[in-house]
């Protein structure tokens, strides 16, 4: 595959790959610089995504940078994309943390769009605050079934999920 590296800096994002001047942005206009990313594959290719909180998602497909909304190609429905502050993977799946909230919201197995569908873990923490961040954890130093998504609050409380589907507290 082709390695390509990206920075951001003030209201933009630019193509870092090749040591030098850096170029022309590859995106402007946009909100601040603090982006969180992941690296994602599914069976349709290979992604970046980068959420700050602020701006529409962006979605590099290593062609086109996409600015992810409720009516984009792709979409993600259900939440409005401009609050999701944190990005993480989880069992297959892309996870976003909604900022100045309790709620996580994760798409469906090996999916850059679609539904979202929203986890409140507001009843686990007991101080308050909103989450801050989402990290995943191995039991067994692999990646199988012993991850174990990981929750921290503004408040230093932590909360750790075992399951694979959100959706069914069987799983």
């Amino acid at each position: 595959g082709t390695f390509q590296m990206f920075g951001a800096a003030g209201a933009s994002i630019y193509d870092v790959t090749t040591a030098g001047t850096v170029g022309a942005a590859v995106q402007t206009g946009l909100s601040n610089a603090r982006w969180q990313t992941v690296n994602f594959a599914t069976t349709g290719g290979n992604f970046l995504y980068m959420v700050n909180g602020a701006d529409s998602p962006r979605l590099w497909d290593g062609t086109t940078w996409t600015a992810v909304t409720g009516a984009s190609t792709p979409a993600i429905t259900g939440v409005t994309t401009t609050n999701l502050v944190h990005i993480n993977v989880f069992q297959r799946r892309l996870w976003f943390v909604e900022k100045n909230s309790m709620k996580v919201w994760y798409l469906p197995v090996q999916s850059i769009g679609g539904a979202a569908q929203s986890f409140d873990l507001s009843p686990l923490f007991g101080a308050g605050g909103y989450l801050q961040a989402m990290g995943t954890m191995s039991m067994d130093s692999g990646n199988g079934m012993d991850d174990h998504a990981v929750f921290i609050s503004s408040e230093g409380e932590i909360a750790i999920y075992k399951g694979y589907d959100p959706s069914s507290a069987a799983t």
